[in-house]
């Protein structure tokens, strides 16, 4: 009589499960209003090719006055940003437990539409 085959499925169950949340706006008066948008890898398994795309209300006079973006992983800014409506990043590999915190700053409230996603390969 043969043994039964086990598989191990610990490899199968980790992934990674990357989460955003938009931080509350900080309103400096008569000057300036920052707000941010954190994202993170909850996960137990790194994130590759991951995009992280804020989107502001194109309609609206105000643009981005300033970003700053304050990353545990390294990233390329591919478009957007500074006196733009949006702000598109990259970045190739979010390990579990990473973050990267969007900081921008404009004369007015806004409240950015965020996308997140990832692909492995």
């Amino acid at each position: 009589m043969k043994p039964p085959l086990v598989f191990s499925t610990a490899r199968a169950r980790r992934k990674p499960q990357l989460a955003h949340f938009i931080l509350p706006a900080y309103d400096v008066p008569d000057l300036i209003v920052i707000g941010g948008v954190v994202v993170e890898n909850r996960g137990d398994a790194a994130a590759h090719n991951v995009k992280i795309v804020l989107q502001f209300d194109d309609t609206r006079a105000e643009k981005i006055r300033h970003l700053q973006v304050i990353s545990d992983a390294e990233y390329i800014l591919l478009s957007g940003g500074d006196e733009k409506s949006f702000a598109t990043l990259r970045i190739r590999a979010l390990n579990a437990g990473q973050r990267v915190v969007m900081y921008f700053s404009a004369p007015d409230r806004l409240v950015p539409r965020v996308f997140v996603t990832h692909y492995e390969g």
